[in-house]
């Protein structure tokens, strides 16, 4: 029987797909599904700050360098990456909860983690002593042609419970 669904979401086609069969599967065994997203400590992928100018989450960036003018101040850019990240794992977590609640989800919560992401997804499944973890097979890293992403592999290794990765 399965009681809690741990779903991992980084705003990927893959990932938002999961979302869908996540939701499907906690509506059929009525459990309680836990979407999870972890809040990445490092430069911005490229593809994240896309989905944010996209989303009209931040102003798009210039494509060409830009001085700023003579007194003005700007933000440094890790200032900026962290609310940027922020923002993206809340739009990321709203999404991936509206797309599971769509399927039928009744009982579902969010969490926004931080560190590398399949320790963090390993521990949080401990925790909150996940029974499946759905994901999307690939996200958003840099190397997402490979045909098993590194998060989703160590995901298989290393998860407490079984692991259902998406296409």
């Amino acid at each position: 029987m399965m009681r809690t669904i741990l779903l991992a979401a980084d705003g990927s086609d893959p990932a938002r797909r999961a979302a869908k069969w996540a939701g499907d599967l906690a509506a059929k065994y009525d459990a309680e599904l836990v979407i999870a997203h972890v809040l990445v400590n490092r430069k911005i992928p490229e593809a994240l700050r896309r989905m944010a100018e996209i989303e009209h989450l931040v102003e798009p960036q210039p494509r060409v360098r830009v001085e700023p003018a003579v007194g003005l101040q700007l933000a440094p850019v890790e200032d900026v990456d962290a609310r940027l990240i922020a923002l993206l794992g809340e739009k990321i977590l709203q999404d991936a909860e509206m797309l599971a609640r769509e399927q039928g989800a009744k009982r579902v919560r969010s969490l926004a983690l931080e560190g590398e992401p399949a320790e963090a997804l390993v521990a949080c499944a401990s925790q909150i002593d996940a029974d499946l973890v759905v994901m999307g097979r690939r996200g958003l890293g840099e190397l997402g042609a490979l045909l098993l992403g590194s998060v989703s592999h160590k995901m298989i290794q290393l998860a407490p419970c079984p692991v259902l990765t998406v296409k």
